[in-house]
């Protein structure tokens, strides 16, 4: 198999072991060679007692480390649920997916009072601001001005001033 300009040799044993020699590398494979056995090995003995230790468990002891691996998947299914549920209410009620720390909630009924509860907090922090800079002589910046009907501004507006006059 070609790798750009290196070509991949196959070699047999013996003919590897000759390529290492003759490249100078034998103690440096050497010692590679016994590190990835001894992980190897390592990897193995720990396996063998994991294992053993299951098959001289009681069956109750199997019955409660499955019972708990059980209560673990599950709290990580309603967790990953919960999640998922915080992010589309927070997506639907206008505010970002980042809010979805702020929200704990056990219950998936609870998710909709929470985010009211964020909204009107985010919305009073809002509130405050603006009433600072009204004390301080500051003008708040202006939100959009909008005004439904057919016409245009000019005509909305006397229509509107018409409206609150007194009348004669």
């Amino acid at each position: 198999m070609e790798n750009g300009n290196n070509k991949e040799i196959e070699l047999t044993e013996d003919e590897l072991i000759a390529a290492i020699k003759e490249s100078g590398l034998s103690k440096s494979f050497q010692a590679y060679l016994q590190r990835y056995t001894d992980q190897k090995v390592s990897s193995g003995i720990d396996t063998f007692k994991k294992n053993t230790q299951a098959k001289n468990l009681s069956d109750k002891e199997r019955l409660e480390a499955l019972e708990t691996e059980l209560k673990q998947l599950k709290d990580t299914n309603l967790k990953s649920t919960l999640d998922n549920s915080i992010k589309a209410s927070l997506k639907e009620a206008g505010l970002s997916e980042g809010f979805a720390k702020y929200i704990k909630v056990d219950k998936e009924e609870d998710i909709g009072s929470a985010i009211k509860d964020l909204n009107d907090n985010i919305l009073g922090l809002k509130q405050e601001a603006i009433d600072k800079k009204l004390k301080e002589g500051e003008i708040p910046p202006k939100g959009e001005v909008t005004f439904t009907g057919s016409g245009s501004m000019e005509t909305a507006v006397k229509d509107y001033a018409k409206k609150i006059s007194p009348k004669e």
